[in-house]
């Protein structure tokens, strides 16, 4: 069994571990951070942060429009939003696990899961739309009513 959690910035994978003496736990099988998701877009895409539009003089009309910052936005989130699915799939694929859990946060929960295989969704076992990427192990357990 393996629980992954994740959102565009984080994505946590483990592996349901039986022990003999105090039941299930689990155990951390990969740990990936996506640095494009972090800081503010504004800061992303230019080189004049704080600066103020100019619409005089050298450099007058090169600020991008506010219908482009919003397609380079989602853009952004549609190419982050695959690679995570990709990375899910790379660690299934990996773990060989027979199921799995899955969390995510609400707002890209369903885009993630869209983009995950069919083949690996249908061994997807219980799933939650939280952003439970900074959950500590043992209360992930609770969150898939083990």
């Amino acid at each position: 069994m393996l629980v992954v959690v994740a959102n565009l910035g984080h994505l946590k994978a483990y592996k349901v571990v039986e022990t003999p003496t105090r039941g299930r736990k689990l155990e951390l099988v990969d740990e990936l951070n996506f640095p494009e998701a972090h800081g503010r877009f504004a800061d992303k895409v230019t080189d004049y942060a704080g600066r103020f539009p100019m619409t005089q003089g050298p450099g007058a009309g090169q600020q991008m429009a506010p219908s482009e910052a919003l397609t380079v936005e989602l853009e952004t989130q549609r190419r982050l939003v695959r690679l995570v699915a990709r990375q899910i799939e790379a660690i299934i694929r990996r773990e060989q696990p027979e199921f799995w859990d899955f969390a995510a946060a609400p707002e890209v929960y369903q885009a993630i899961l869209g983009e995950i295989t069919p083949e690996y969704r249908q061994r997807l076992l219980r799933s939650a739309r939280a952003d439970l990427t900074k959950t500590p192990p043992p209360e992930l357990l609770a969150h898939f009513e083990w």
